[in-house]
């Protein structure tokens, strides 16, 4: 008998002999399988072998690339991902006009001074205008050059009031005291300090004011002359001047307006039309309080605006016949513009009305004007033949609160102040 542990070493040493030799059959000595061919010929992908890994290849720089000859962009067999390219939009290049003709349009620096109590000049072709920073008064052509009316230095101007010959005017200062000054013969009159709010006649003759008093029955709406003489008092005030308006006609016939009518139903006012001696005229029915008017030049409409809660107590422009006959407040234009009256100008002719009108009145700016302190303006013009509204032109950098509004004597420009700084604008209409 054989010992086990020999049995056991003999059995091993054979089944290790046989999977050696399985190994050897498999790897070397067994014939290929028969392989399926398919239906559809797939020819291979030819793959070039750099003489670089893909690694090393990836972290060369393009340069080094191409010194070595490899490719730059693209790994061999792979294809090259190509994002589609995207045409650029071209570019908006926004429509800006040198004329207001509808829309943006380019508005023009006059002079280099800020202008107090500007005033278009007597031809027609400059204007007028205080300058605060060395208190004198300069004239400015249409070009933008100006040149002194007078040598004299007036300080801390409150208020100015120019005859419509524009060589006088009535200057008041801040602690009251009031002149009468003829730039022409550079001399000034004094004038009464209880006097206020005045306007001149159309050829600058006369004066209109209010005259004030501690007592309501010495409270007159008189007339005089430039330099204070020959005083003629028109109608007394009394308890009522806060609510007369003074404003002398082109026409010459009403010195001021009088919200002393008799009570209506609602919202509307009868307006009183002042004559100076007493006439009779035809009052005007308005939609609204807060009543503010502007004259035609020839002194037969007035433009007017007024607020309603209707409209958010913002302030409504309209326009009326206002001839001194019967025809007065007829043929009535509603503008459909929220804007003041006084941010207007007729025309020569009185044919057309330009506007300054805010882009957003907020609630209530009609009764507190300086709630639209920070609203800014577009311009409009009324045709007062047809009552067309037609959009003129925003500015095309930007827009301006506005006003001091004037057409040069041609009416190619108009010419307003911006409110914010007192320089002065241009915008061509032609």
């Amino acid at each position: 008998m054989f010992p086990k542990k020999k049995i056991l070493i003999v059995i091993g040493f054979i089944l290790l002999v046989v999977v050696i030799g399985f190994l050897l059959y498999y790897f070397f000595f067994r014939a290929a399988e028969p392989s399926i061919q398919p239906t559809e010929v797939v020819t291979p992908i030819q793959v070039t072998k750099l003489p670089v890994t893909r690694e090393a290849w990836e972290q060369m720089s393009i340069s080094e690339k191409a010194r070595r000859g490899l490719p730059l962009n693209v790994w061999p067999g792979e294809e090259e991902l190509v994002t589609p390219a995207v045409p650029e939009e071209e570019p908006v290049t926004p429509q800006i006009s040198d004329i207001a003709e509808g829309g943006r349009t380019w508005i023009n620096p006059v002079g280099a001074d800020p202008v107090g109590f500007l005033s278009p000049s007597l031809d027609g072709m400059g204007n007028i205008y205080y300058n605060s920073s060395d208190s004198r008064f300069y004239k400015l052509d249409q070009n933008g050059q100006k040149t002194l009316i007078s040598q004299k230095q007036f300080f801390d101007v409150k208020n100015v009031s120019w005859a419509p010959t524009k060589d006088r005017a009535v200057i008041e200062y801040p602690d009251g005291f009031k002149i009468m000054y003829d730039f022409s013969k550079d001399k000034q009159y004094t004038l009464p300090q209880n006097w206020s709010e005045f306007s001149w006649n159309s050829v600058g003759s006369r004066l209109a004011f209010k005259l004030d008093s501690q007592f309501p029955e010495n409270r007159w709406l008189a007339v005089s002359n430039p330099d204070g003489t020959r005083v003629t008092p028109i109608e007394a005030m009394g308890d009522n001047a806060d609510k007369v308006i003074v404003n002398w006609s082109p026409a010459g016939q009403v010195v001021a307006f009088s919200k002393t009518g008799e009570p209506r139903d609602g919202w509307q006012q009868e307006i009183l039309l002042v004559g100076q001696n007493r006439e009779n005229y035809k009052s005007i029915i308005v939609e609204g309080r807060g009543f503010l008017p502007e004259w035609a030049p020839q002194g037969d409409k007035i433009a007017y605006s007024v607020y309603t809660s209707v409209n958010g107590f913002r302030p409504s422009l309209y326009v009326v016949d206002a001839t001194g006959g019967d025809n007065t407040g007829a043929n009535k234009i509603a503008t459909n513009l929220n804007t003041w009256a006084d941010k207007c100008v007729f025309n020569a002719s009185g044919a057309s009305l330009y506007c300054a009108v805010p882009k957003n009145l907020p609630d209530g700016s009609g009764l507190f004007r300086e709630l639209a302190d920070d609203a800014k303006d577009d311009f409009y013009r009324v045709d007062l033949k047809t009552g067309v509204v037609s959009f003129l032109a925003e500015g095309a950098l930007g827009s301006y609160n506005t006003t001091n509004l004037y057409l040069s004597s041609d009416e190619s420009t108009l010419y307003f102040v911006d409110k914010d700084t007192s320089y002065l604008k241009s915008i061509k209409l032609k």
